[in-house]
């Protein structure tokens, strides 16, 4: 059995939908579907029973033991960067984690947990994830320093569950993020954009060193990150615990992910709209961020190469948004 807390969200559904690529099906999801279209990325997805979050712990002390947990995937969490209930973050975010994390310890399962590169702030520290600059970093929103907070928690343990991972994923994009509203990645709203309008919105940039949108981020393709998680499942022992970054490793520009939306949809010469960057933003806006991959690679011993920008908006564009039903 596997436990995917946040499975009907994006990245959860998207690892579910990879379990049962691999044949997997015996998989409990936590999550909260309110009464949105959430639902729909398991519609389609094989899985023994779908749990509102809060009853998850309920099941655990009745089910858990017997059920034989193989692994516990904790992706669930409130990742809009713009919500302000503190408290909601701290018991959604921090204290659940603490609590999921406890009992995989308990219970000897391993733990892939979500962080976020949302912890690295302005990135005045830059973004390696030597464990020791964790303390030193400073989210510039509540979403981030929950992770932070998590993540600083966890490594002042001294019992933990036989393996654990910590993710921190940068700008992830890719199919299942339709219900996701304002919070969905740049190429799922610029892909209406660019098909109705034959136009791009961009945000101005406000410091001198970016000229208007050569700002840069670590864009990192969904399924690719759903392929790390399968792989920490596949070879636990071969592992070495950590938090470890997950994006590509390579910046790209606002500029470049424009370019591939229009190649993508057909739409030919790439017309970009300069736009105010809102003022609620400005103050906290990263214009830089590159995941540093080194410790991924040699601790999880991950050598296969991430999906460039432009084959992952290629086939997020044709395979999923052209599409009649988009749902993996």
């Amino acid at each position: 059995m596997i436990i995917v807390t946040g499975g009907a969200g994006f990245v959860g559904s998207v690892l579910v939908w990879r379990l049962n690529e691999a044949g997997r099906a015996d998989i409990v999801v936590a999550d909260h579907l309110g009464s949105g279209p959430k639902w729909k990325n398991l519609a389609k997805r094989q899985v023994s029973e779908v749990l509102h979050k809060h009853d998850l712990f309920a099941w655990l002390e009745r089910h858990g033991q017997a059920a034989g947990i193989e692994a516990i995937f904790h992706i669930g969490a409130c990742s809009s960067t713009t919500e302000t209930d503190v408290d909601y973050l701290m018991r959604n975010n921090f204290q659940y984690s603490v609590d999921l994390f406890r009992y995989a310890t308990r219970m000897k399962i391993p733990f892939v947990y979500a962080s976020s590169g949302a912890t690295y702030g302005l990135g005045e520290n830059g973004f390696g994830d030597d464990p020791a600059g964790i303390s030193k970093l400073v989210p510039t929103n509540p979403y981030g320093w929950s992770k932070q907070l998590f993540d600083a928690w966890v490594l002042r343990q001294v019992e933990r569950p036989p393996v654990w991972v910590g993710l921190k994923y940068f700008n992830v994009y890719g199919p299942q993020e339709y219900h996701k509203g304002g919070q969905a990645s740049v190429v799922f709203h610029a892909f209406s954009q660019v098909r109705d309008a034959k136009s791009l919105k961009l945000f101005k940039s406000e410091n001198k060193a970016y000229a208007h949108g050569e700002q840069k981020r670590d864009f990192i393709y969904v399924k690719d990150v759903a392929d790390v998680m399968m792989h920490v499942l596949s070879k636990p022992s071969n592992i070495q615990s950590g938090i470890y970054n997950l994006g590509t490793g390579t910046a790209r520009t606002w500029s470049d992910l424009g370019r591939a939306v229009f190649a993508a949809v057909g739409a030919g010469a790439p017309k970009f709209e300069w736009i105010d960057m809102p003022a609620s933003v400005r103050g906290h806006y990263q214009y830089f961020t590159e995941a540093k991959m080194d410790n991924l690679r040699r601790a999880l011993r991950w050598d296969k190469a991430f999906t460039t920008l432009e084959d992952g908006v290629r086939d997020y564009v044709a395979g999923h948004l052209m599409k009649a039903d988009p749902f993996l």
